[in-house]
């Protein structure tokens, strides 16, 4: 049952695009939890680093987990931060390949490290200090963790895209995700 919360969400998230109502019927159903998870997605989302740099990271997280719901939704918000198509495309690539600013590369960088061993290298560090202010560096290291999270728990849940938002995130939203 949807209560107020719920309800008003699913009507503010569209904003012109698909609602996320998948993940939030799922996780409401911990309205304690869901709320408490609402506030650092939200604070992540409206967060000091850009848009572009944000949704870029996203959507390496979402690769790397193999979280097709992620994925989709999250072309959708790249493009209004944007991210061309060919961008997108390029983020499938090991390394992600592109023509991207020294900030994007190493917080790529950041995201692929943190993916495969859980920690950021030395030489990566420096250049992340180097590009980013410190809450900046706390936020995209908080970012990679709570989209892992959120994949994770989508997957697991079996927590299926929804076709309007798939139709959405278009070409670039159609490709199979590697097995994990």
């Amino acid at each position: 049952a949807w209560d107020d919360l719920l309800r008003g969400l699913a009507q503010a998230a569209g904003d012109g695009a698909p609602a996320p109502t998948a993940v939030f019927a799922t996780l409401g159903r911990h309205p304690e939890l869901f709320r408490r998870w609402l506030g650092l997605g939200g604070a992540l989302l409206a967060g000091r680093l850009p848009g572009r740099l944000r949704e870029l990271v996203v959507l390496r997280t979402a690769l790397h987990c193999a979280s097709a719901y992620e994925w989709c939704h999250h072309v959708i918000l790249a493009r209004r931060e944007g991210v061309g198509d060919h961008e997108i495309a390029a983020l499938r690539r090991e390394p992600a390949a592109g023509s991207w600013a020294p900030s994007e590369q190493v917080a790529l960088q950041v995201a692929d490290e943190l993916h495969r061993s859980g920690s950021v290298g030395d030489a990566t560090w420096g250049e992340l200090t180097a590009a980013f202010a410190e809450d900046e560096v706390i936020e995209l290291v908080m970012l990679v963790g709570f989209y892992h999270m959120v994949s994770f728990c989508l997957r697991a849940f079996g927590v299926q895209v929804e076709p309007q938002a798939e139709e959405a995130a278009g070409p670039v939203g159609h490709w199979r995700l590697p097995a994990p």
